[in-house]
Order: C-alpha cells, then sequence, then structure tokens
C-alpha cells in the first residue's frame, strides 16, 4: 500500500474513533418508527385497498442528543425526517431544532410543533394518529408544526407549565406566516388542563393582502384508573389557506370527546368522537366523526394495532375533511387499517 493511502486510512481509523467516542459523550441517540399497515379507504365514489405508511405514528428516522454544560443547564437538539415505509419515499422535514434547558425552563429554534400541538394532542385518544379526528377535523387548517420559530417553555410551578412561540413566517418583509401561540397547561395527579391560543398571518391567494385567524383550544382529561377520558374544544375565526389554492374565511366551533383504556400491559384501546359546526357550512361543512382503535404489545417496541374511521360531511363543500392525508384525489371518508409498528 502506498504511503498517503496509508496515512489515509490511519485518518478514517482515528476519525470514526474520535466520532463513536463524541458520540457517546455526548448522548447522541438515533431513533425512530417504521409503521405499516394494510388499508382499505373508501371515498362517496370508490373503495381501494393499499398497503400504508403511518396508521400509529409517521415512519421517521431522528437524530437527538444533548450535552451537560454544568450548573444543572444543557444543550440540546432533535432532527427528524419522515418517510414513506411503503416506497421509501422521502425524506420530508418534521421538527429540527436545537436550545438550551435548564431549572429556568427551556429556549429552542428552528422548525416545531406549537404549543396547540401538545397541548390539543394530549387529549387525542389517539395521540396524533394517521386517522386522528383532532389533526384532520380540528387542526385541518389551523397552525400545527412551523418553521423559523422560537419556543420557550416555562419551569413547572405548582404543577402549571407555559408554552409560548414566535416565528417568522416566511421572511419575506411581511407578517405573511407568522404564528404567535400562546398556552398554558396543569398537571395534578389524573387531571390534566391545557388552555392554547394561537394567532396567524397569511398573504390571501387573490390579492396581496395579509389576513389572520385565531385558533383556541381547551384540553381536558382526567384519569380512573385504566380509563381516561378526553375533551377538545376549539374555536376558530379568521381567513384559512392551502396556498395557492383554497382560501377562505369563516368561522365556527368543535368538540372532540374520547376516552384511552388501557386494558392490561398488552392490550388498549380508544375511541374518538369530534362534531364541527361552521357558521356559515359553505367553505367547510358541519361534520361528524368517529374513531375507534385496538392495539396490541407484542413486544416493548413493537406493536400491532387496528383503526376504523369515518367522517360525515354534512354539505358537499369543495374543501372536506380527509380521513387522512396521507392519500391523493378525492378525500377519503372512511378506512381500515391493520398495521405493525416497530420503534427503534
Amino acid at each position: 500500500m502506498k504511503f498517503k493511502e496509508i496515512v489515509a486510512s490511519a485518518l478514517l481509523a482515528a476519525g470514526a474513533g474520535i466520532s463513536a467516542n463524541a458520540l457517546a459523550e455526548d448522548g447522541v441517540k438515533i431513533s425512530g418508527f417504521i409503521d405499516l399497515n394494510l388499508e382499505r379507504l373508501s371515498t362517496p365514489q370508490s373503495s381501494t385497498s393499499r398497503i400504508s405508511s403511518g396508521g400509529l405514528n409517521a415512519s421517521r428516522l431522528e437524530f437527538s442528543g444533548s450535552e451537560d454544560l454544568g450548573d444543572g443547564n444543557q444543550a440540546f437538539f432533535v432532527h427528524q425526517m419522515q418517510f414513506q415505509a411503503d416506497t421509501g419515499v422521502g425524506p420530508t422535514p418534521r421538527e429540527t431544532y436545537v436550545g438550551l434547558k435548564g431549572a429556568w425552563g427551556a429556549l429552542s429554534l428552528g422548525r416545531q410543533n406549537t404549543p396547540s400541538y401538545w397541548i390539543a394532542a394530549y387529549a387525542d385518544p389517539s395521540w396524533s394518529a394517521d386517522y386522528s379526528l383532532v389533526s384532520n377535523m380540528q387542526f385541518f387548517y389551523a397552525p400545527y408544526r412551523e418553521n423559523n420559530s422560537i419556543l420557550y417553555q416555562t419551569p413547572v410551578i405548582g404543577g402549571f407549565k407555559g408554552r409560548f412561540m414566535a416565528t417568522a413566517g416566511q421572511e419575506d418583509t411581511t407578517k405573511n406566516g407568522r404564528v404567535v401561540s400562546t398556552g398554558v397547561e396543569y398537571r395534578n395527579a389524573g387531571l390534566y388542563v391545557g388552555l392554547v391560543s394561537d394567532q396567524k398571518y397569511i398573504k390571501n391567494i387573490y390579492s396581496s393582502n395579509i389576513e389572520s385567524s385565531r385558533d383556541n383550544y381547551l384540553s381536558l382529561t382526567y384519569r380512573f384508573a385504566s380509563v381516561e377520558p378526553t375533551f377538545i374544544y376549539h374555536t376558530y375565526n379568521g381567513y384559512y389557506a392551502y396556498p395557492p389554492y383554497v382560501g377562505f374565511q369563516t368561522k365556527g366551533w368543535d368538540v372532540q370527546v374520547g376516552a384511552r383504556w388501557n386494558i392490561d400491559a398488552i392490550n388498549n384501546a380508544y375511541i374518538s368522537y369530534v362534531h364541527k359546526k361552521d357558521a356559515y357550512n359553505v367553505k367547510l361543512s358541519d361534520a361528524d366523526g368517529l374513531l375507534i382503535g385496538y392495539g396490541y404489545r407484542l413486544s416493548k417496541r413493537t406493536n400491532l394495532y387496528a383503526n376504523y374511521g369515518r367522517i360525515n360531511i354534512k354539505n358537499a363543500t369543495a374543501v372536506a375533511y380527509p380521513l387522512t392525508f396521507n392519500s391523493s384525489g378525492a378525500a377519503p371518508d372512511k378506512g381500515v387499517q391493520l398495521g405493525i409498528r416497530h420503534a427503534f
């Protein structure tokens, strides 16, 4: 072997050793989910059977880690890449942020879930599964995960914790895409209460005007032994858009009632019902949704599951609530999944 090849090999080996030691010392972790299911989806016109990715969790790869800075402070980061496990297509961005935390709370920057996601999703019996009625009917057009954000979380004081987020939006010298989200939550034994308000600014797709919308959520859960009833009340008012295709002014409210049931260490089940009432019933429709799910734990990291969901739309509007966003063509209003999820 030539001298330069020997040197190069030695440097690579040394670099690999240094990298491995650095990963171990700083606590960098690689984790994620592979989630696949056999699925039957239906629209009012047709039905289809397929293999689909992400019934309980979106299939994704996550890099995360932290470093002890002393005096009780830490630096931390998360980088998630979502992909379609049935085809290998991806990755697409999920959350990516870096921050500092200590006794004073936590401050992070990047692409992050909004405070409303954490507060409303906690009271989602399905924990934001693919057929989640909270995600697909209540959030729908509302802020959920935002780019260019700064998030501060307070320490827990007397069971209370605050979450405050502001985003820079599209960074185009206007307020386009900016979000301000303020939330507070309370935990005490089996009781959870969350209250959050989001304001979002977005450019009107038919003009250069900057419009705004306001979404408010109240979440409640209470654990009775192995059963945990859940409740979410949501109001919305303002301009909502998916540029460049759809934009409209509306307001209304919706409510979710449901329950999680940890039957035993192996079996669990959940049920979720959402009723949505739109003030105009023109761009968005009044609707009712039902989701029933069952899970069977094969091991600490592997689960089998079954989900059944349907959404009944009262008015045939151009914008329909989808049972799943993981589909093309007409929005499905009924579906069933039989799947397996493996965490690593």
